[in-house]
């Protein structure tokens, strides 16, 4: 049995997570449709991203993933399909499968094109229904990644995420994602880290570091590494995102102390 999952920005309160279910289970009764999450905080691509670079390899090879954060649907943006060595992904041309595509080995990437695939007289916003669902459960149903369309060899490509060097021990990274905790996860990489430092955020600075939560104090702000690997802002009891008046994309400075 095939294996389609969904993440989206869509929420689960409205019709449109059940409507592309629907429509994949419509073509393909036989599939097996798993969500990864649907509470993407909306259109944030990078968050969206990073919950599918953490999530994707877990699942069984052949697995068809389908990524729908699209702020630019209806517009002249492309919807594409990847195919690697593993696994098929699905979403639109604006960035969300750039780790896929430079860290896989010889992707190979289509436009789809072909609207037999689609359902008659697509609507101008809900793509995910009307075009990525549709194409999930063709594909599943074993038709040719090349049938959908044509092969392209550019597709966008969000520039590196890394932090940035300022000066002499100081950097700045970005929260790329913030959980329903209210953690707020930065891409300042484990593996990088110095054995001392300080953050800054906003009005606030951070000199504990922990290995895990119950060492601080409640309502206490601190850091830690968390199980993507990248360094993580935390309250224990609490939520960092709250008290810290935090958001995706926020600066983080992260200062060396000798």
């Amino acid at each position: 049995m095939k294996i389609i999952t969904l993440l989206t920005d869509f929420g689960t309160r409205d019709y449109f997570v059940g409507a592309m279910k629907g429509v994949i289970l419509s073509i393909n009764p036989n599939v097996n449709i798993i969500d990864i999450s649907h509470e993407i905080e909306p259109q944030r691509i990078r968050s969206g991203a990073f919950v599918l670079e953490n999530s994707y390899s877990y699942f069984p090879k052949g697995t068809i993933h389908v990524a729908v954060i699209d702020p630019g649907v209806g517009s002249q943006r492309r919807a594409i399909l990847v195919q690697t060595e593993d696994y098929f992904f699905i979403a639109p041309d604006n960035g969300i499968l750039s780790f896929i595509l430079t860290k896989s080995k010889n992707p190979k990437v289509f436009s789809l094109e072909d609207e037999n695939y689609f359902l008659k007289n697509p609507s101008s916003t809900f793509h995910g229904r009307d075009i990525f669902a549709p194409v999930a459960a063709h594909l599943s149903k074993g038709v040719s990644p090349s049938s959908f369309g044509k092969f392209i060899n550019d597709p966008v490509i969000i520039e590196s995420y890394a932090p940035q060097f300022i000066s002499y021990g100081r950097f700045i990274g970005r929260v790329i994602h913030i959980d329903r905790f209210g953690n707020l996860i930065t891409n300042f990489k484990a593996e990088n880290l110095p054995k001392r430092f300080v953050l800054r955020i906003g009005d606030f600075t951070i000199d504990k570091h922990l290995k895990f939560y119950s060492q601080a104090q409640t309502d206490e702000p601190f850091s830690i590494v968390g199980s993507a690997g990248l360094l993580e802002i935390s309250v224990f009891k609490g939520s960092a995102k709250q008290i810290l008046g935090a958001s995706i994309d926020q600066a983080v400075e992260l200062q060396t102390i000798e």
